[in-house]
């Protein structure tokens, strides 16, 4: 395993972490072995949220007891104190923990969001004098907008940034991201690196991020065999043989016509406020047999689902990928409904 700096944090973390979103809906044995598991392969940061339901209790329960082992990073999605409060309290209870190496405001993903994250009463305050009275470490913000999320790393207020990047999702703006991070002694952790399961080469995938100025990448894993697979390759080199170039390009050319990179641009103009790129995710991730239970567990705790379109084409016009997004809402529903 080789390990990155994060950021001013100074931590050495694992180039390969572990993305604790899909054990959502693991039994704790099966929990307790892909835990495990990672620790073995020397991966030492975890990235869980208090919005990832029982993820944060299976974390507790199965390697608590190594905390000397690795850094744990969680979320709140609160804006205000008192959920924020809650939130962090629920945390630490449920990881058995007494303290968070890296907390972080969790999915900010508009300039508005920003600024109330940042005004006086905001949840940066909040975090703030967590850190103040030592309870957490370091602080950290996510979302899926690199344009927002690079106004948040220029106000220096915040140790990581947490983002979405992957040989799909790899603009301009996502790389001036990284290099800013890189340039700046902010961490930069990569989230969704095979883009939701549409990267099927796993391997190729994780060498293409890591040939980047990133902190670590975190994949989702709920099976021992992909913790072994995709640490396999953490001790580099990451260079990317001829088939595995080709594959990569192929596997974007054939998502091209339908898959959603989450630019988020069709949620303002929709009249019934249904949260598309959402829905279109789940709807991704939910082409893998083994996440379709989970992605329908997430649909319906939607408030708005897909069934709920008007088919006005207001969102149509917005997609700059031209996705046929009236149809895929509904086969997201058919499938997930």
């Amino acid at each position: 395993m080789k390990y990155r700096k994060l950021g001013r944090t100074n931590l050495d973390v694992s180039c390969i972490g572990f993305g604790a979103l899909p054990l959502t809906g693991l039994n704790q044995s099966e929990a307790d072995e892909v835990l495990n598991t990672a620790l073995e392969r020397k991966i030492n940061f975890i990235d869980t949220a208090r919005g990832y339901r029982e993820s944060e209790e299976l974390i507790g329960n199965a390697i608590s007891h190594r905390k000397n082992e690795f850094y744990i990073a969680t979320k709140t999605r609160g804006r205000n104190k008192d959920k924020i409060l809650r939130d962090f309290e629920t945390s630490l209870k449920k990881l058995k923990l007494d303290r968070i190496d890296l907390y972080q405001i969790h999915y900010v993903n508009t300039m508005e969001e920003l600024d109330d994250v940042l005004s006086e009463r905001g949840a940066l305050k909040v975090l703030q004098e967590l850190k103040e009275n030592g309870l957490i470490d370091f602080i950290g913000i996510t979302g899926h907008d690199s344009s927002v999320l690079l106004e948040a790393a220029k106000t220096g207020l915040f140790d990581t940034i947490q983002g979405a990047f992957s040989f799909i999702e790899s603009s301009d703006s996502v790389l001036s991201l990284i290099d800013y991070c890189h340039n700046n002694n902010i961490g930069f952790i990569v989230q969704k690196p095979l883009a939701g399961g549409a990267i099927t080469n796993g391997i190729a995938g994780l060498k293409w991020i890591l040939q980047h100025p990133v902190s670590t990448v975190i994949p989702g894993m709920i099976k021992k065999n992909e913790v072994l697979l995709n640490t396999s390759i953490a001790d580099g080199p990451y260079t990317l043989s001829p088939e595995e170039k080709e594959e990569l390009k192929t596997i974007v050319g054939e998502l091209d016509k339908f898959f959603c990179r989450r630019c988020y641009y069709c949620h303002p103009v929709c009249p019934e406020n249904i949260r598309i790129g959402v829905i279109l995710e789940f709807f991704g991730k939910a082409q893998r047999e083994e996440n379709l239970p989970l992605a329908r567990r997430w649909y319906r705790e939607m408030d708005v689902k897909a069934d709920a379109c008007t088919e006005c084409g207001l969102c149509e016009k917005e997609c700059p990928y031209n996705l046929p997004i009236i149809q895929l809402l509904k086969e997201a529903h058919a499938l997930l409904g």
